[in-house]
């Protein structure tokens, strides 16, 4: 029963952190949207938010940093090598797509790779639960997110946001991995400190690029313009570094020790869901009768990955 109270706890928490995630995707677009003036680049914002978070972190559990295994640096370097390319290619899509809800999908479809990456790195296959759950929260996302406008199709914007599908699918997979053999708070510095290096070699070799004196795309020059910030934006980046960082990302940590890589994955696909009503109450986008069918959908495929499978 113990176990079992575990579990459940788990996913509560996953569920709490994506409700927060999906909420990060109407926020962070306001910050990184590139018709404001005042707004971050993706790529800086990146470097700021996560900054931001890696400082607060090390104010708290600095400390255990002296006496953290070789290991869990290990970890937390590969963690972080992921959860970077992730968030550039995340960020990059959302600003130049300007739809939280598209890029919640496109995100949201990295659930379909981890149960292959999952039994690439050798770990237990889904049950059949879990693929009925997974095959259902993919209609239900896109039936919630996929545009219906003409005007909002696919672009060129949007595969490079299919892009963070890979290194997000695998981060999941990994994370279950060491999860339960490093400590939660001192993995998760590590990994985050690690993405933060990440964007900042993507920033800087953009700046070497111009200063190179070599055209640069007009969907990178946002990257070199003065920094700006104004107070709306800067407590809108506070919540992004309090909660939808080092919040969510401890709940994630914490949670994959008792779920697994699938499991986790299938909560996921609660994250368009958020975004989307959000984006909505926000006023940001709308919701039709196919969006509600949607959202049903997707949270039946959460349920149905969840029922017990059956003894041979």
């Amino acid at each position: 029963m113990v176990a079992l109270a575990v579990h459940q706890r788990a996913l509560l928490g996953l569920v709490a952190a994506n409700a927060i995630w999906g909420s990060t995707f109407v926020v962070a677009q306001d910050v990184t949207d590139p018709a404001h003036p005042s707004s971050l680049a993706p790529i800086r914002y990146l470097i700021v938010r996560f900054g931001m978070a890696v400082g607060v972190m090390l104010l708290i559990w600095g400390r255990q940093l002296r006496q953290m295994p070789y290991q869990t640096w290990v970890h937390g370097f590969w963690l972080g090598i992921f959860l970077g390319l992730g968030y550039i290619l995340q960020a990059q899509g959302l600003a130049w797509s300007g739809s939280p809800s598209k890029a919640a999908f496109i995100t949201g479809s990295s659930v379909l790779l981890v149960p292959l990456f999952g039994a690439w790195f050798g770990k237990q296959a889904p049950t059949a639960a879990n693929l009925l759950g997974l095959g259902l929260a993919f209609v239900g996302f896109t039936l919630l997110c996929f545009p219906t406008d003409h005007g909002q199709g696919w672009r060129w914007s949007d595969a490079v946001s299919f892009g963070c599908t890979v290194p997000f699918a695998v981060h999941i997979v990994l994370m279950e991995r060491y999860a339960e053999r490093s400590d939660v708070d001192t993995l998760n510095v590590v990994q985050l400190g690690v993405a933060v290096l990440v964007a900042t070699i993507g920033w800087l070799a953009i700046a070497g690029w111009a200063w190179l004196v070599l055209p640069l795309p007009p969907v990178l020059r946002p990257e070199l313009r003065p920094l700006s910030l104004t107070a709306h934006q800067v407590w809108e980046l506070l919540y992004l570094v309090v909660f939808g960082t080092i919040l969510c990302y401890r709940l994630q940590t914490w949670a994959q020790r008792h779920v697994s890589a699938t499991q986790t994955a299938l909560t996921l696909t609660l994250e368009p869901v958020f975004a989307a009503l959000i984006a909505y109450l926000v006023g940001v986008e709308q919701l039709g009768q196919r969006e509600l069918v949607g959202g049903m959908l997707t949270l039946a495929g959460v349920i149905t990955s969840e029922l017990p499978s059956k003894k041979a």
